[in-house]
This record gives C-alpha cells, sequence and structure tokens, in this order.
C-alpha cells in the first residue's frame, strides 16, 4: 500500500510560488515557510479525498471507535450482562439452581454412601471374628468347592488348618461378597467427590464476573449439572437398599468345623 502522503511538493515548487512576489535577494527563510504552507494544504486535499468529513471527523471517529470498544469491554462483565440482558440472566439462573440441586444430591449420596461403607466394613470385622485364625495371624475360611482360604483369598494348605482343631470355619463367600460391596462403595464414593469438585468448578466458571460463560456455556453446564443430580439420586437409593447386613443364612456353604483327623492328610 502506498503511504497517504508520499509524493508532496518540494522546494522547487515552493521557489515558483513566491518568485514573483520577491523584490530583492532571495529569503531561503520566504520559501521554507511557503513549502510548509503548501505540503499542508496537500495534506489537507489528500485527506479530504480519504474522506471528505475531513480531519476532524476522522478525529471524531477515532474517538467513537474509543468508545464503542471500552463499552463493548464492559458488556463482557457479568454485572452488565445480568443487568441488561433478560435472557442471559435467566440462563444464569437456571444454571446455578442446578449446580445447588447436583451439591445436594451428591452430599446425601456421600452421607449414604459413607454410612453403608461403615456397616459394610463392621460387618466385615464381625465376620472375620466369628472365623478361625492362624499362629501367623491370618482368618481361616473355606469356599464351596472346600478349599481354606484366607481373607486375601490365598489357598491356605491342610497342614496349617491342622492347627485349628475344633475351630468353626466360616464360608469364604459372604466374606467376598462383603469385601466387594465395599470396595464398590470406595469407588462410588470417589466418583461423587470427583463431581463436586466438577460442579464446583461450573459454579465458578459460572461466577466469573470478567469473562463470563456464554449462554450456550451456560445451558451446557446446567444440563451436566442435572444428570449430575440424576445420577447421585440414584446412588443414594443403591447405598440405602444395600445397608442391611448381610444375611448368611443365604449362602450355601455351611459353616464348617475342624477336626485334626478329617484334615491332616492334605487334599489332593
Amino acid at each position: 500500500m502506498r503511504p497517504i502522503f508520499d509524493n508532496l511538493p518540494d522546494l522547487d515548487e515552493a521557489f515558483e510560488a513566491v518568485k514573483g512576489q520577491l523584490f530583492g535577494p532571495l529569503d531561503p527563510a520566504l520559501v521554507k515557510l511557503k513549502h510548509k504552507e503548501i505540503v499542508q494544504e496537500a495534506k489537507e486535499r489528500r485527506e479530504q479525498d480519504i474522506d471528505p468529513r475531513g480531519r476532524l471527523s476522522l478525529m471524531r471517529d477515532d474517538l467513537a471507535e474509543r468508545d464503542r470498544k471500552d463499552r463493548d469491554a464492559h458488556t463482557r462483565t457479568l454485572t452488565w450482562m445480568l443487568a441488561n440482558d433478560r435472557a442471559y440472566r435467566q440462563s444464569h439462573e437456571r444454571a446455578l439452581a442446578s449446580f445447588t440441586n447436583a451439591g445436594n444430591a451428591i452430599d446425601r449420596a456421600i452421607m449414604a454412601g459413607e454410612k453403608a461403607l461403615d456397616k459394610t466394613r463392621q460387618q466385615i470385622d464381625d465376620y472375620l471374628r466369628s472365623t478361625a485364625r492362624l499362629s501367623d495371624g491370618r482368618y481361616v475360611m473355606i469356599d464351596e468347592d472346600g478349599t481354606y482360604r484366607d481373607e486375601a483369598g490365598t489357598e491356605i494348605n491342610a497342614e496349617d488348618v491342622a492347627e485349628l482343631d475344633g475351630q468353626p470355619i466360616k464360608a469364604f463367600k459372604p466374606y467376598e461378597v462383603l469385601n466387594g460391596r465395599k470396595t464398590e462403595f470406595q469407588g462410588d464414593l470417589a466418583e461423587l467427590r470427583g463431581w463436586s469438585v466438577e460442579v464446583g468448578d461450573m459454579h465458578n466458571r459460572a461466577a466469573d464476573g470478567e469473562s463470563p460463560a456464554s449462554r450456550e456455556e451456560l445451558d451446557g453446564m446446567k444440563e451436566r449439572a442435572d444428570q449430575i443430580t440424576i445420577d447421585a439420586d440414584r446412588m443414594t437409593r443403591s447405598f440405602e437398599e444395600s445397608s442391611p447386613l448381610y444375611n448368611s443364612a443365604q449362602d450355601k456353604v455351611e459353616d464348617k468345623v475342624t477336626l485334626t483327623s478329617a484334615i491332616a492328610v492334605p487334599r489332593i
């Protein structure tokens, strides 16, 4: 692009402009002054060609543009949008309500989950106390095919079980179910706490005063929070339904009483 003010008049034009007005010796200062006037007039004509409204109009446009940018920056603030954009305010209010519902649902689910987890841990402790224990501290249970196992599920050989003469040995399956339930509850609680962080992040995003979320973003976060509410309520029901004590009578494996004579010989 060519510069706007290129090819402006040089001193020769100024000299020609003043030579007919001079009497006596040529005054270089007068030539320079006249050159300055000619250059200024040329600039003004050029500006008029670019924008007929002239320099003052261009200056007004510059000021108006700066004011517009300032207003645009202001409208991007959350306070302005809530005060002046009804549709945005409604989306914002709906999103915040969903965040609150999700947070409450998560809290209820965590309380129910922790209660169910505590009960399950107590069931496990009670169950282990009711079964035999080796001198090295391992608990002994028996599964449906007659294999003796400790609390980790590791098989125990018959020679070790021989020291338990006369002690009751509980079935392994109820313990396995309880232990699996404990692991499931722990995973569910970890997921719920992750959702709690997620909802907190969404709330912080919606509360960003300098760079507020768009209406589309608010609607998307609301939808996600509503789904979290549904899932958290489902978890609450699941925790409450699984909280009753495990009924060991439902298991088909009978409790065993060890007899040294019966287990002295390793199983084949």
